[in-house]
């Protein structure tokens, strides 16, 4: 689904400029440009709503007063669709605060791009209800203000889902009570994260914390090497939790305890799963070799054991109110344990001819979450042969939320729309592998393009928008105004 136009101007150019763009636009040729603006809300559950717009429109110079009005209300649609008819006065319909909110962004986006909103009716409608961004902020710090700001900008465009991503073999970056001495010195305070968690919840993002195990705890187990898998022949696990032992899966379950309280609101967990071990040379690992043969028999491997744990892992925070989600390259490839069916598969990649390739998943049916890594990671310093996403490269492959990662060998592999329920969203990804590659507001300026690029192919499942078009709308909106620096 990519959105239509019924009129385009005298030069022939989409004159409804927002990003994404809505699914149906019938423009009338006038405009709409108010020197004053009363915004209501015929229902309880937009009053937020209207009060954001009211402080955004002013910050934009049209001020609360006498003149048209915009009137938000709520319909029979679902989700975030909504529908705009604009003429004198403007109405917003949707079926939630977060379509009314969706719908606002539209007005704003024309008037920030050229000062005035088209007469006529918009329609839109998602084609996968996740659209996500993932932030590496365990490598590298990032102040609270910056996410927040960042939250802002993630929301501006249409962006459902933050992944917060607070543990990694560098740094553990969330204030812990109950494990004070893993804490890096630069990290987010626990006020500071509840800050974060609400600003989220306000602009309708799903916060989904990401403290990643069995892998991917180096920092962590420096200070609790006790918890570390046994040394194997040379092969690193200065990094990996001893998945053979009750206590240190007793240590990695009070990690996530320690840390959910301060997400009430969220709903989703990533719990990492990748990269444990050198999957590759699996056997030559003693510690899981002896272990899997004991529980499994001779033909047990440490992928039964890795799979045992997420699953585990996955009950403790489901028992949590949350939806539990883990990374695609070590998962489906145990033969003795069944991975839960309802864990969210978040697939980034198949670099490695062993991983189990994306039918396999769409037989197992588990959920799925498009993370592309070779269109959508943005790697600081360009490290692991990554290069910097571009709006260019993501047009010339024609992506959409069902085109994934290439098998060895360019591969395609795709679900094609209609999208099944199965295809759940699409993610953009920040990893800070070089921390120093790049300041915060570097990184900022970097992703904003090709990230709105995502945003725009993953609302409609593709694009109407030539690649010139696009790059011309995103130049005329440049960076929202926040709150934090306007009134309202």
């Amino acid at each position: 689904m990519t959105a239509t136009y019924d009129t385009e101007d005298g030069d022939g150019h989409r004159p409804w400029l927002a990003i994404p763009q809505p699914t149906t636009v019938r423009l009338s040729g006038e405009a709409w440009v108010p020197s004053a603006v009363r915004v209501t809300a015929d229902d309880p559950t937009l009053a937020r709503e209207a009060m954001r717009l009211t402080g955004e429109l002013a910050a934009l110079g049209i001020p609360r007063g006498e003149g048209p009005v915009i009137r938000l209300s709520r319909d029979g649609q679902t989700g975030e669709s909504f529908q705009i008819e604009v003429g004198i006065d403007i109405d917003v319909r949707a079926g939630s605060a977060a379509g009314a909110f969706r719908a606002t962004r539209q007005l704003l986006h024309n008037l920030r791009a050229q000062g005035r909103v088209p007469h006529g009716h918009v329609s839109s409608e998602p084609v996968v209800a996740e659209r996500g961004f993932h932030l590496d902020a365990a490598r590298k710090h990032f102040p609270a203000a910056w996410i927040i700001d960042l939250l802002h900008a993630l929301a501006d465009v249409g962006i459902t889902t933050f992944q917060w991503h607070i543990s990694e073999n560098e740094g553990f970056r969330i204030g812990s009570e109950a494990f004070p001495e893993i804490v890096s010195t630069a990290h987010i305070t626990r006020a500071e994260a509840a800050a974060v968690a609400d600003a989220a919840a306000d602009l309708h993002i799903d916060l989904v914390p990401s403290l990643d195990m069995p892998g991917h705890l180096r920092h962590a187990l420096a200070a609790h090497p006790e918890h570390r898998l046994p040394t194997a022949g040379g092969l690193p696990t200065d990094h990996a939790l001893d998945i053979t032992r009750p206590e240190a899966v007793a240590f990695a379950r009070a990690l996530i305890d320690d840390v959910a309280v301060l997400f009430p609101r969220s709903t989703r967990w990533h719990l990492g799963g990748d990269e444990f071990v050198d999957f590759a040379r699996i056997d030559e690992y003693p510690a899981l070799a002896a272990a899997a043969g004991e529980l499994h028999g001779p033909s047990g491997t440490g992928f039964d054991l890795l799979t045992g744990f997420v699953n585990d892992i996955a009950a403790h925070l489901r028992a949590k109110g949350f939806a539990p989600r883990v990374w695609n390259d070590g998962m489906l490839r145990s033969d003795a344990v069944a991975l839960d069916p309802d864990l969210v598969l978040t697939w980034w990649t198949n670099w490695h001819a062993e991983m189990r390739p994306l039918a396999a998943t769409v037989e197992s049916a588990n959920p799925l979450v498009n993370f592309h890594d070779a269109l959508f990671y943005y790697v600081l310093g360009e490290k692991a042969g990554y290069i910097y996403p571009t709006s260019q490269r993501i047009w010339e492959a024609d992506w959409h939320p069902g085109l994934f990662p290439a098998l060895p060998g360019g591969i395609r592999q795709e679900i094609e729309p209609p999208y099944p329920a199965q295809l759940v969203g699409v993610s953009f990804s920040v990893w800070s592998d070089d921390a120093a590659a790049q300041t915060p507001e570097e990184v900022a300026e970097g992703i904003r393009r090709p990230l709105r690029a995502m945003a725009e192919r993953a609302w409609n499942g593709g694009s109407a928008l030539s690649h010139d078009e696009f790059c011309e709308i995103d130049a005329a909106l440049g960076v929202a105004t926040t709150p934090a620096r306007s009134a309202g």
